[in-house]
């Protein structure tokens, strides 16, 4: 199960969640958001990450341009778009770094996610809301029972450090993983080490111990 780490602001949470060796660490470029690194991120030491660990620019509805610089200048390996970026940015783009693509959950799957089919390497499922940005709040899950698109995705929401189990439990083909963010923090943008490091250690080695039975189950075939 992939683990990405969202909202990280400061040097201390970067040295202390590479620790914990999760798949992905997001940092968001949205001035209105309190999790913004727009302005310091020349400051943080994005560049001690280790390699194993992709780098992630949370990006709203920026120019192409300013896009590539951001990736180009600060060594991103990935954006996840929260915008409206049409499907040909999300191609162009791919072409630079992995590609992951958020969509707003209601009542339904939007019918649009299968116009980006093909040109993202990742799609996020989070909750609705009024503007870009987490809520902290949980969608339907039930929703994604409908989910029929070849592109696997991360699940976001509102998932805290009680979720670990459940997080565990589901079972839907295409979920690649969970993007966790504002639940695992004491104050905005200040990530709680102690409570990562319990619901990544929880997550991989459930994912771990069941791809061990699935694959000793295929050898006694």
């Amino acid at each position: 199960m992939l683990i990405k780490v969202c909202g990280i602001t400061n040097n201390r949470d970067i040295e202390s969640i590479s620790d914990l060796n999760p798949d992905y660490m997001g940092f968001i470029f949205y001035p209105p958001s309190p999790r913004d690194v727009s302005e310091k991120i020349a400051r943080l030491s994005t560049a001690s990450i280790p390699a194993g660990i992709k780098k992630v620019a949370v990006l709203v509805n920026e120019s192409e341009e300013r896009a590539l610089e951001i990736i180009d200048k600060y060594g991103f390996e990935a954006v996840q778009l929260h915008g409206n970026e049409p499907p040909a940015y999300c191609s162009r783009l791919k072409k630079s770094c992995e590609v992951i693509k958020s969509f707003r959950i209601k009542e339904r799957l939007p019918g649009l996610i299968s116009q980006y089919e093909g040109k993202c390497d990742l799609f996020l499922m989070d909750t609705a809301a009024d503007k870009p940005g987490g809520t902290g709040r949980k969608f339907d899950h039930s929703i994604l029972n409908g989910y029929r698109y070849e592109t696997p995705f991360l699940l976001s929401g509102g998932i805290g450090p009680e979720d670990a189990d459940y997080i565990c439990s589901i079972r839907l083909k295409a979920m690649a993983g969970v993007d966790v963010n504002s639940r695992f923090e004491t104050s905005p943008g200040i990530k709680s080490a102690a409570e990562l490091e319990k619901f990544i250690m929880k997550c991989k080695t459930v994912t771990y111990d069941n791809d061990k039975k699935r694959e000793n189950g295929n050898q006694s075939r």
